[in-house]
């Protein structure tokens, strides 16, 4: 018996994963979401599906809202394990790449797209050499979405380029080139690169390191990226921020140091970037959306968002949008900007509010409720987080 019991012990810890995660199942089948609308156009979210995750207590679901109703997000135990739950982006790409997009990962900062091609790179690992960490080879594959006629091809990295490991943050696709922007490891040492790939040549043009932490500054500074993590774009601008502080005990870290950066995708430049003191305690929700860089500062009485238009290198009147909350610091609204637009989902007392609005104009161009029915057997402290706004016509 004793020779068994590592057997058992690992069966009844997988038999009890499994018990528990069909019991959540259960208790949250029955949760169910929908849009009511209060004001403006109702148009505005006829396409749309929100991207969304549900918690109550131990209970945690994802869901997919529509102006409707909502839909589990979640299928089997061995489904979630194995990452099938993916963004809508992917499940479309999925859906209409099946071929293109096999073996590949659910990693928009991995992803170029625009109307005739899909181009995925990735850093794939060659093994260590002598303890120096691991050699790299860089893949690129593109899909012709017109023929449905894909390629592919790979460049050795030069040795030195040794590391632990690379993350792929963005690609940027211009004039026959290939920017990506990736983190690099080694040693406890941090970098920033730019990798520019010419597409006709087949090599590696440049390698460009835009910042780099020293293995005795891990855990004192850090090095954050702004651009949307959650999206596939092709940005002209990179802004990142190199942060230095002391880790106090039992406090928040204490700021040393706080530059923020932008890299200009076409002309390959990088220029400091200041933001007002008024607006540095805000840093952390700031957005980087075409040419302008967001700032929202979110109170009781609604949100200001304040932007600064790169190309004009000026502060612009802020924009004003007016709703009731009762959020807390812990519990910022989600915001997303795209396509000219932000999409607000905001905690009230009965619900979720959900505006839409016009950043040209600062007009206010849907308002709505996202609530829960059959809410008398729901827990009302629930928490609702909208992850992706989806137009499923795009």
């Amino acid at each position: 018996m004793k020779k068994y019991w590592k057997t058992i012990l690992i069966s009844l810890i997988i038999l009890t994963t499994i018990g528990s995660y069909y019991i959540q199942q259960a208790m949250a089948k029955g949760v169910s979401f929908k849009i009511e609308t209060t004001g403006g156009n109702t148009g505005e979210i006829d396409n749309l599906i929100l991207q969304a995750s549900y918690q109550s207590g131990d209970i945690f679901r994802g869901l997919r809202i529509s102006k409707d109703s909502s839909t589990n997000q979640s299928g089997s135990f061995i489904g979630e394990l194995m990452g099938r739950n993916n963004p809508l982006m992917f499940q479309k790409y999925i859906q209409e790449h099946r071929k293109f997009m096999r073996g590949k990962e659910a990693n928009p900062g991995q992803y170029f797209e625009d109307e005739d091609r899909l181009i995925y790179i990735t850093f794939q690992s060659n093994g260590r050499k002598k303890g120096l960490g691991n050699l790299f080879t860089l893949q690129i594959d593109t899909l012709d979405k017109n023929t449905n006629d894909s390629s592919s091809f790979e460049i050795n990295m030069p040795d030195q380029v040794r590391y632990d490991w690379i993350n792929e943050q963005d690609v940027y696709v211009e004039n026959g080139k290939i920017k990506i922007l990736a983190t690099s490891y080694l040693n406890g040492e941090e970098e920033l690169h730019i990798y520019t790939v010419d597409e006709n040549k087949k090599e590696l043009e440049h390698d460009s390191i835009l910042a780099k932490l020293e293995s005795e500054e891990i855990g004192q500074a850090s090095i954050r990226i702004f651009n949307e993590n959650n999206k596939v774009q092709n940005e002209n601008y990179f802004l990142y921020m190199v942060e230095k502080y002391n880790q106090l005990e039992d406090s928040k870290p204490e700021t040393i140091s706080s530059k923020m950066y932008l890299y200009n995708n076409r002309n390959n430049e990088v220029k400091e970037w200041t933001i007002p003191a008024e607006l540095k305690p805000h840093t952390k929700s700031l957005v980087l959306h075409g040419t302008d860089i967001f700032i929202p500062v979110y109170s009781t009485n609604g949100l200001e968002l304040n932007r600064y238009n790169i190309e004009k290198k000026q502060w612009e009147e802020p924009l004003n949008f007016k709703y009731p909350s009762i959020a807390n610091d812990k519990e910022e609204p989600s915001l997303q900007i795209t396509d000219g637009k932000l999409y607000l989902v905001n905690r009230v007392s009965d619900g979720h509010l959900f505006l839409i609005g016009d950043l040209r104009t600062g007009e206010l161009l849907y308002e709505g409720k996202i609530i829960i029915e059959n809410k008398e057997n729901r827990d009302a402290d629930y928490s609702l987080f909208i992850e992706q706004v989806y137009n499923h016509n795009d």
